[in-house]
């Protein structure tokens, strides 16, 4: 942890940062395990390298394998405490619950679901809802990322002055912990590094192994979320999203691999990805009645899948050109929709009444249905690897067992007739 003070010769710097470190962490859990943070891995006064350290990092990383994330629609039931959580499989597969306090809107990233509330942090399996582990930990959620076998998770401390990141195996034990005073957004992790977004402009790669930056990315656009989608990493914010790829180096320039949402005056004023570093309430706010969903290419030229995104306004969704910013498409929705994601050939729309709608992203045809099975006051979406194929096996597979009421629309049926 960083703190202001006078210069201190390297060795005695170290021992202070050291033992800064180890005090708070001490507080913030009673158990933990892994080394800490060393070095100024988050120092705003890093001298700009021009994109050498981060497109070198990239060429070593790339071909790495990235595992695709779980399919599922996590929605938060009304109700008093304690919280419930549902959760029901996209491309088909039977809802879960399960019941605990939440201090914040819980995070789906990769095969996990993690929650934070009353001094307790969790993971469940984002498939079957079963329970992962669980640990004492202060703070309020920001993010998490999870890459199949190790979660990171981004809390704001109880104070509100510095951001705590833990790295958590599936076994539940803390690989690595992390205190700082840059605001650290939400991150995304493949093997042992971290990519974590801080201060709005720049994605550190730390080593969660020897507890130092390897890389760093500076990006033009705002980066407060770091993000795997379709096996590649991402950083977002606003309403752009940088691909990690060969043109990573040219980000300070502006000419990485970047696929932006042009700038529309619709209701609400909708965004694509509020600020990382924000905490979400567990109940859903006006803004996120009121969003942007779009999926960027994971190959090939920087740009949005499909050609289409959607603009959500309660219940009305609006599927729109990515080229030309015009309206291609309507859709009027049974109840407010408060979460989505977009899928490759299709967008998945969670409402308040808890079903899931899922719209083909040429012409907004309904292709399927699937439920939460109860209202909910907010919902999170994660669509990695699901296809129009898949929600279509999906559909089948809920109106053959009478679950859902799942149905196939005809090609071409009027989208906003479907009520």
């Amino acid at each position: 942890m960083r703190t202001p003070s006078a210069p201190r010769a390297p060795a005695a710097r170290a021992r202070a940062l050291l033992l800064a470190t180890a005090t708070a962490l001490a507080g913030l859990s009673g158990a933990c395990g892994g080394g800490q943070t060393q070095g100024e891995a988050f120092d705003p006064a890093w001298k700009d390298d021009g994109g050498a350290g981060i497109a070198a990092f990239q060429q070593r990383f790339a071909g790495r394998p990235i595992p695709l994330g779980a399919d599922v629609a996590v929605g938060v039931v009304a109700g008093p405490r304690p919280h419930r959580l549902v959760g029901v499989p996209l491309d088909g597969g039977p809802a879960w619950t399960f019941a605990h306090p939440l201090d914040a809107r819980p995070a789906v990233a990769g095969s996990v679901v993690v929650g934070l509330g009353e001094g307790e942090l969790f993971a469940l399996d984002a498939r079957t809802g079963r329970l992962l582990w669980k640990r004492k930990a202060g703070g309020r959620l920001r993010g998490a990322g999870d890459d199949g076998e190790t979660t990171v998770v981004s809390l704001v401390s109880t104070t509100g002055t510095t951001s705590v990141v833990l790295a958590v195996g599936h076994d539940g034990m803390v690989q690595r912990q992390i205190e700082d005073d840059a605001e650290i957004g939400v991150p995304a992790v493949v093997g042992r590094h971290a990519f974590l977004p801080w201060q709005g402009r720049y994605v550190t790669v730390f080593d969660l192994q020897t507890g130092g930056e390897v890389a760093r990315a500076a990006l033009r656009h705002e980066v407060s979320r770091a993000f795997l989608l379709g096996g590649e990493v991402f950083f977002g914010g606003g309403n752009a999203a940088t691909r990690l790829d060969e043109a990573i180096g040219l980000g300070a320039a502006g000419r990485a691999s970047t696929a932006r949402l042009r700038a529309h005056e619709l209701p609400g004023a909708p965004v694509w990805m509020t600020p990382g570093t924000e905490v979400l309430a567990p109940t859903a706010s006006a803004g996120d009645k009121a969003r942007l969903h779009a999926r960027p290419r994971a190959s090939g030229r920087p740009g949005i899948d499909a050609g289409r995104f959607v603009a959500t306004y309660h219940q009305a969704a609006i599927g729109i050109d990515a080229r030309s910013g015009t309206a291609a498409w309507m859709h009027a929705g049974a109840a407010d929709f408060l979460g989505g994601a977009a899928y490759t050939g299709g967008f998945a729309l969670c409402d308040a009444r808890g079903g899931i709608t899922f719209l083909d992203a040429r012409d907004g045809a309904v292709m399927g249905r699937a439920s939460l099975g109860r209202p909910v006051q907010a919902c999170v979406v994660q669509a990695d690897g699901l296809t129009a194929a898949k929600v279509a096996g999906g559909a089948a597979a809920r109106a053959a067992g009478a679950g859902a009421g799942a149905r196939v629309p005809e090609r071409g049926k009027a989208a906003a007739s479907e009520r």
